[in-house]
């Protein structure tokens, strides 16, 4: 008698749907995986300077040592750090005055993402052009 060639054809889409779903699960989560080896994951609260240099980027929370037009120095009990920002400043930076910058560790510095002034006003820059 001759041997049936009707079973295999129609076991092999049911065996191989769990097999091509993961495959297919694994293709997608690649892409998600390979980009967040250059993002920073930024921290909720604020973490000392020497911190977010070391891992990177994150917030920060200190007084103003230095004020320029697109750049400032910021200082905490840790270590002190250039900060630059795409664009001027936002006004109200003074020297010595408390500041809370969010960014990511930049040419030895942090390149700001936000800034918090003392009077809790939020700013951000702009996004028009890149300086990387």
């Amino acid at each position: 008698m001759r041997s049936s060639t009707t079973l295999p054809v129609l076991a092999t889409p049911v065996l191989a749907a769990p097999v091509l779903a993961a495959a297919f699960a694994l293709l997608l989560s690649g892409p998600a995986d390979a980009g967040e080896q250059h993002r920073t994951i930024q921290a909720a609260s604020p973490q000392p300077v020497a911190e977010v240099l070391r891992t990177g980027g994150g917030t920060v929370s200190g007084s103003v040592a230095a004020v320029g037009v697109n750049w400032m120095t910021v200082q905490d009990d840790s270590a002190r750090t250039d900060v630059r920002m795409r664009g001027a400043l936002p006004q109200g930076i003074a020297q010595g005055a408390p500041i809370t910058v969010t960014g990511r560790a930049h040419k030895g510095g942090l390149l700001a993402s936000e800034v918090i002034l003392a009077d809790g006003s939020l700013h951000r820059p702009s996004r028009d052009r890149d300086d990387d």
